[in-house]
């Protein structure tokens, strides 16, 4: 009985395979999903998965995969096409990476990590997965600088994606957010939660996060495409003035940038607090 339930799953994952093949191009997704995906209350979060399936990535960085255990994610994975999948960690608000490829040499860090971060090799790719404190400025910056210096103590240099919720905003932004009134929003917060830190002295935006990104070499995707889009449409992908979440391609993968897209539609209007990010790389 479990063969035959599985062997359409098995088709399924077989023919998304060979259609991205086709298509000349890797795509990845990268969504901070909420609690779990918690407003999908369907059995399997089919809503959530038809979503996915009409997207129809290559690989998948998801961020609060909170219930989820390393089972559980991989049948979820296998119900939109993805034999293979791998959880940070079974508790708090762990990362998840999901696949239609093998995923290789695959890292778990959890130490000195809020929420952990995944690196792993899928295909030609090195990939990283990570969800940065949400509440410590100073906090951030320790884990990113973590998270870099595991990726500048890898051999291969090359064709890294690093993705994820940073929970930090950009100097690349920086006009957009002195405008937006950010920094009244965080003195707001908090002082309705004394635990928050998420300005430096209390009144003026970090931006050393995404700095430090930047002088390690690697190049913002959303911001590279929404520049290109301007300029050809004069309109911009990005529709928000306080971006958290990015996906980072290492300088050569930057060259092979062939869309990138911040998904604002009616499933992720309800579904999250986040914005999804769709990629695609020419291959």
């Amino acid at each position: 009985m479990k063969k035959i339930i599985c062997f359409p799953l098995f088709l399924l994952s077989l023919c998304a395979m060979l259609s991205a093949s086709a298509q000349g191009t890797f795509r990845v997704l990268s969504y901070n999903i909420l609690e779990g995906m918690v407003k999908d209350t369907t059995k399997g979060k089919t809503v959530f998965v038809e979503w996915v399936k009409a997207r129809n990535p290559d690989v998948v960085a998801l961020q609060e995969c909170n219930g989820f255990t390393q089972k559980t994610l991989e049948e979820l994975a296998l119900s939109y096409g993805h034999p293979y999948a791998v959880i940070v960690k079974e508790n708090g608000y762990p990362t998840g990476l999901t696949s239609r490829y093998p995923i290789a040499d695959i890292r778990k860090v959890n130490e000195s990590m809020t929420h952990g971060f995944i690196m792993a090799r899928i295909e030609q790719y090195n990939i990283v997965v990570l969800h940065l404190n949400p509440h410590k400025h100073l906090k951030r910056r320790a884990e990113i600088a973590q998270v870099l210096k595991n990726v500048e103590l890898q051999k291969d240099r090359k064709n890294w994606i690093m993705m994820g919720d940073f929970n930090s905003v950009s100097p690349l932004d920086k006009e957009r957010i002195e405008k937006s009134g950010y920094i009244a929003r965080q003195q707001a917060a908090a002082a309705k939660r004394p635990m928050l830190d998420n300005l430096v002295n209390g009144n003026a935006v970090d931006y050393q996060v995404q700095q430090h990104i930047l002088d390690a070499g690697f190049t913002d995707a959303g911001h590279t495409y929404d520049a290109r889009e301007k300029a050809r449409t004069g309109k911009s992908i990005i529709n928000t003035d306080t971006r958290i979440d990015y996906i980072y391609l290492s300088s050569d993968l930057a060259k092979k940038l062939a869309a990138c897209s911040f998904i604002y539609d009616d499933f992720t209007a309800t579904h999250s607090d986040h914005r999804p990010i769709l990629l695609d790389l020419k291959k």
